[in-house]
């Protein structure tokens, strides 16, 4: 279950960059594209460090 868990993490994260990359290539805006930088370096984040607390199992 918990390479189920990680296998869908993924692919929800790449599908995030897939929609964010566009508009980060696009933009002339420096502070909007670092506002989606920092919400993409989020959830790359938290997807590295969700499997580090799951030790209830």
């Amino acid at each position: 279950m918990k390479s189920f868990r990680r296998v869908t993490g993924l692919v929800g994260l790449i599908l995030m960059t897939a929609f964010l990359v566009p508009y980060i290539m696009k933009l002339p805006q420096l502070d909007i594209t670092i506002i989606l930088l920092g919400g993409l370096a989020l959830a790359v984040y938290d997807y590295f460090s969700s499997g580090d607390d799951d030790q209830s199992h």
